[in-house]
């Protein structure tokens, strides 16, 4: 058996037809968030060739919607190449994801800002393997042995496409959700009216808090690797 004869079985869920069921658990995951979602909603010409992108994902925010392209492994040239003409093209940033269903680091909210971002600037070498690696002599301790999630491409071009550590995290000081690099949420939408010395007064410096491993985020993942679509419907 040669592997062109492998395909994904589709699967339902929510009334819609997968591709496959890993996207279909990707949906139950956002769904345990409560995050709103369209599942290949609209197709797209991308350099003369038809797209369909797998989510388009509406967060109530000022940030806005974005793309999730989700990819059961690293992601080729080419569909690196297709996803950023799609936010290029469409004005919406977009997320090629190709992270497993399960937290993507230990706990870090024990590390405090010099053990967060180093003593050093971050340089950052290409491998094909994963898109980049750490330099032995300045990695953060935390990151060795971490490979990146996903690429983030927004409306204007980068002159680079770098994978990162883009996780899914919650604001521990209200509970919103987003896709943020090292599950940092950094900043919150829900306090932009407060300057950084409040933030930092109320939430200490890496405000408001780590948040790849809350309570919320891991049910997520339990109920979204968990999930059974034998029977059409899933109730996660």
């Amino acid at each position: 058996m040669t592997a062109k004869n492998i395909q994904p079985i589709e699967t339902r869920y929510k009334g819609y037809r997968f591709r496959s069921r890993l996207e279909a658990r990707w949906a139950v995951f956002m769904d345990h968030l409560g995050l709103a979602w369209d599942y290949e909603s609209q197709g797209y010409l991308v350099d003369g060739k038809p797209y369909l992108p797998d989510f388009l994902v509406r967060p109530d925010d000022k940030e806005g919607a974005f793309w999730l392209e989700i990819k059961g492994s690293f992601p080729t040239e080419e569909e690196r190449l297709k996803v950023r003409g799609l936010a290029e093209g469409t004005g919406i940033r977009a997320f090629l994801y190709s992270g497993k269903l399960e937290s993507p680091a230990p706990d870090l909210s024990h590390l405090d800002m010099t053990r967060y971002v180093g003593p050093h600037e971050r340089d950052y070498a290409w491998t094909d393997d994963h898109g980049w690696d750490k330099s032995a002599d300045r990695s953060v301790d935390w990151e060795v042995g971490l490979t990146p999630t996903a690429f983030l491409f927004g409306p204007r071009r980068a002159r680079d496409d770098k994978s990162d550590f883009l996780w899914w995290a919650e604001c521990t000081a209200c509970g919103y959700v987003k896709i943020s690099r090292a599950g940092q949420r950094a900043w919150c939408p829900k306090f932009d009216d407060l300057s950084l010395e409040e933030l930092e007064r109320r939430f200490g410096p890496l405000y408001p808090c780590f948040g790849h491993r809350t309570p919320r985020i891991l049910a997520a993942y339990e109920a979204a690797r968990s999930a059974r679509f034998e029977h059409g419907e899933s109730g996660a």
